[in-house]
């Protein structure tokens, strides 16, 4: 009676954890900012005004986020302690920052962060919400993709 619940449990787990992997190998590689939304208490502020001071953050496979802003970086540990959570770590281990994972594709990722409100009180919603596009690597001149249109 028990082996059958334990092989159920142990297949879920499997299912999860492929989930998390699949997942952070989506994550990886470049992405741009396309444009940040602040929501504050049912008003709302997008910014979508590309300038050189706005970031790309390139998740690389080993667990490092490099966050580049012109000549300047930042490097961070990231981990998907789920398969809708991305977690910023500093080098010893600590929280720096989560997010809540909206959409991640080949093409787009979505991330929404709750915020903390400005004014004492309940019933205070606050978030921000980025959205980013993967930057892929632009074919070489002379290779066949190149050409192609």
């Amino acid at each position: 009676m028990t082996t059958p619940r334990l092989l159920l449990t142990s297949l879920v787990l499997l299912a999860i954890l492929a989930s998390c992997h699949s997942r952070e190998r989506a994550l990886e590689g470049v992405w741009r900012t396309d444009s940040i939304s602040n929501f504050v208490n049912g008003f709302s502020f997008t910014n979508n005004a590309f300038d050189e001071h706005w970031s790309t953050f390139e998740y690389g496979a080993d667990g490092v986020l490099t966050e580049r802003k012109k000549e300047k970086f930042k490097t961070y540990r990231y981990q998907l302690p789920s398969s809708d959570s991305l977690v910023y770590t500093d080098s010893a281990g600590h929280r720096l920052s989560g997010f809540q994972i909206v959409k991640l594709s080949d093409e787009h990722l979505i991330l929404k962060k709750a915020q903390k409100p400005y004014l004492p009180g309940k019933n205070q919603e606050l978030y921000e919400v980025r959205f980013f596009t993967k930057i892929h690597d632009a074919p070489a001149a002379g290779s066949p993709a190149a050409g192609a249109q």
